[in-house]
């Protein structure tokens, strides 16, 4: 399989030189990109995914060491080797601490050139065949989670001496630390949805919101164990849960927590607590072993963010998610359920999640309309396109424009090139040589105006990007319009 190698250098000699002695030297590898900025080099390196990336410490805008800090979140298997022409001990220690393979100063000696991006390969090879290890076993893991689920709540139910069955349960589902409790879920006798639909709803909604397990229904009533690490959290995730539609008529209680050998007294004691339950409710047991009173739907924020999306209200939702704590992981789970009350958009959850995994405010979890089917993608890439069509004289960034449509920047590249097969970087640069041509043939403005105008600061990156599409720099391109003063 042919290597893929990235090259990153605003000096255009020194990518085709680098590259003339790869092509040369190196059979097996193939130059999959280059860019003349760091902004460039991430947008090309996340729509590539190249083995290993050779970047330049000093380009415009964003240098190399700060393109090397978003490449180890959004293309962690790519292996970067540094060039820089400067050969200075703060930046290689700095340059190592990021992954770099190797630092090298330029004019490169090809030998030694040749022998770093051999071994940055090797590096990537080793990179992703541990990733795929690491895949695999999720994979593994999670095609035999719901058979260990239901051993897990069979052996605490039917009884465990010692609980070392339990234990081996729980260690293999990765439940952390000994010990947990149980919820008891069922719906009103009058209520005729099937207990085996519940089951399967539960574990699929449950399972977003935490680390849980569902059992098989026992006469009609759904076992849910929670590990010890849960206690706290488990009733938001529970509400969270039964938002959903089809989840929405059960009643559940909560019990106390309990040693491994002690489950089998957890399922008991909640389902007592679940005798007690008002219909619809959710309730858990106290200290004292006493039932709590059915939880209030709006007394918390993410139960009134949560109320607020069932009924279609985004503007309350969006204000009641604001307020939850600075949880990272309840306010992903928080959105993607609210964009699944708004929308029934599997694809607006999972870039509700990814947009707070990001760090960003993910705008489409609260908008409630659904213009149609596939939405998810095809809705943000409009929003996408209009973004880059308002703002293209900005310094806009692909981060920028990810922000503001509500996806990740890794996502919303690949959605871009998924639905239009342009990358961010083209289309951006349709965009802005569009609007140069109109000016140049305009002379309302200098070529170096019109440039700085649609967005290209630097005047020789603009006619380098200009005669890259159009065959001729923008002077050219002003006389061959009739304007005699470019």
């Amino acid at each position: 399989m042919t290597a893929k190698i990235f090259i990153a250098d605003d000096e255009r000699p020194v990518i085709e030189g680098v590259a003339a002695a790869i092509r040369k030297r190196l059979p097996d590898a193939a130059i999959c990109g280059t860019a003349g900025t760091g902004r460039d080099a991430v947008d090309g390196a996340v729509r590539e995914r190249p083995d290993v990336i050779l970047m330049d410490v000093r380009m415009p805008g964003m240098n190399g060491l700060e393109a090397l800090r978003e490449l180890r979140s959004s293309a962690p298997e790519t292996v970067p080797i540094l060039l820089t022409a400067y050969e200075r001990f703060d930046v290689a220690k700095e340059a190592f601490g990021l992954g770099v393979y190797d630092y090298l100063v330029k004019p490169v000696d090809q030998d030694l050139l040749v022998e770093a991006i051999r071994g940055a390969l090797d590096a990537a090879a080793a990179r992703k065949a541990e990733a795929a290890r690491a895949r695999n076993a999720i994979a593994a893991l999670e095609s035999r989670r719901p058979l260990l689920e239901e051993g897990l709540v069979y052996a605490a139910l039917s009884g465990d001496a010692g609980g070392d069955r339990i234990r081996g349960y729980i260690a293999a589902l990765g439940f952390g630390p000994d010990g947990g409790g149980f919820v008891a879920a069922r719906r009103a006798a009058s209520d005729r949805r099937p207990a085996d639909d519940d089951e399967r709803a539960l574990r699929r909604s449950l399972g977003y919101h935490a680390a849980c397990a569902v059992g098989a229904p026992v006469c009609g009533t759904l076992p849910v164990f929670y590990p010890e690490s849960e206690a706290g959290s488990i009733e938001g995730a529970l509400l969270a849960a039964l938002q959903e539609p089809e989840l929405r008529g059960l009643t559940a209680h909560i019990g106390p927590s309990r040693p491994s050998d002690r489950l089998a007294e957890a399922w008991r004691e909640a389902l007592a607590g679940l005798a007690r339950a008002a219909d619809g409710s959710v309730s858990r047991s106290r200290p004292g072993g006493g039932a709590g009173a059915p939880a209030p739907r709006s007394r918390t924020p993410l139960q009134a963010a949560l109320e607020a999306a069932s009924v279609g209200d985004a503007a309350a939702a969006a204000a009641s998610w604001a307020s939850l704590p600075d949880d990272r992981v309840l306010r992903a789970a928080a959105a993607g359920a609210i964009a699944w009350s708004l929308r029934r958009d599997p694809e607006a959850v999972v870039e509700a999640a990814a947009a707070v995994s990001d760090g960003a405010m993910p705008r489409a979890a609260f908008n409630p309309g659904k213009p149609g089917s596939g939405y998810g993608a095809t809705g943000r890439v409009a929003d996408a396109l209009r973004c880059i069509e308002e703002r293209y004289a900005e310094q806009i960034s692909l981060e920028d424009v990810a922000t503001q449509v509500g996806l990740s920047a890794a996502h919303l590249s690949r959605v871009l090139s998924n639905e239009t097969g342009k990358s961010f970087i083209e289309h951006l640069s349709d965009i802005r040589i569009a609007r140069a041509k109109a000016e140049l043939a305009s002379g309302r403005m200098s070529v170096k105006e019109v440039g700085a105008a649609v967005g290209y600061l630097d005047p020789n990156y603009f006619s380098r990007a200009f005669k890259r599409v159009t065959g001729a720099t923008p002077s050219e391109y002003a006389k061959s319009a009739g304007r005699g003063d470019a």
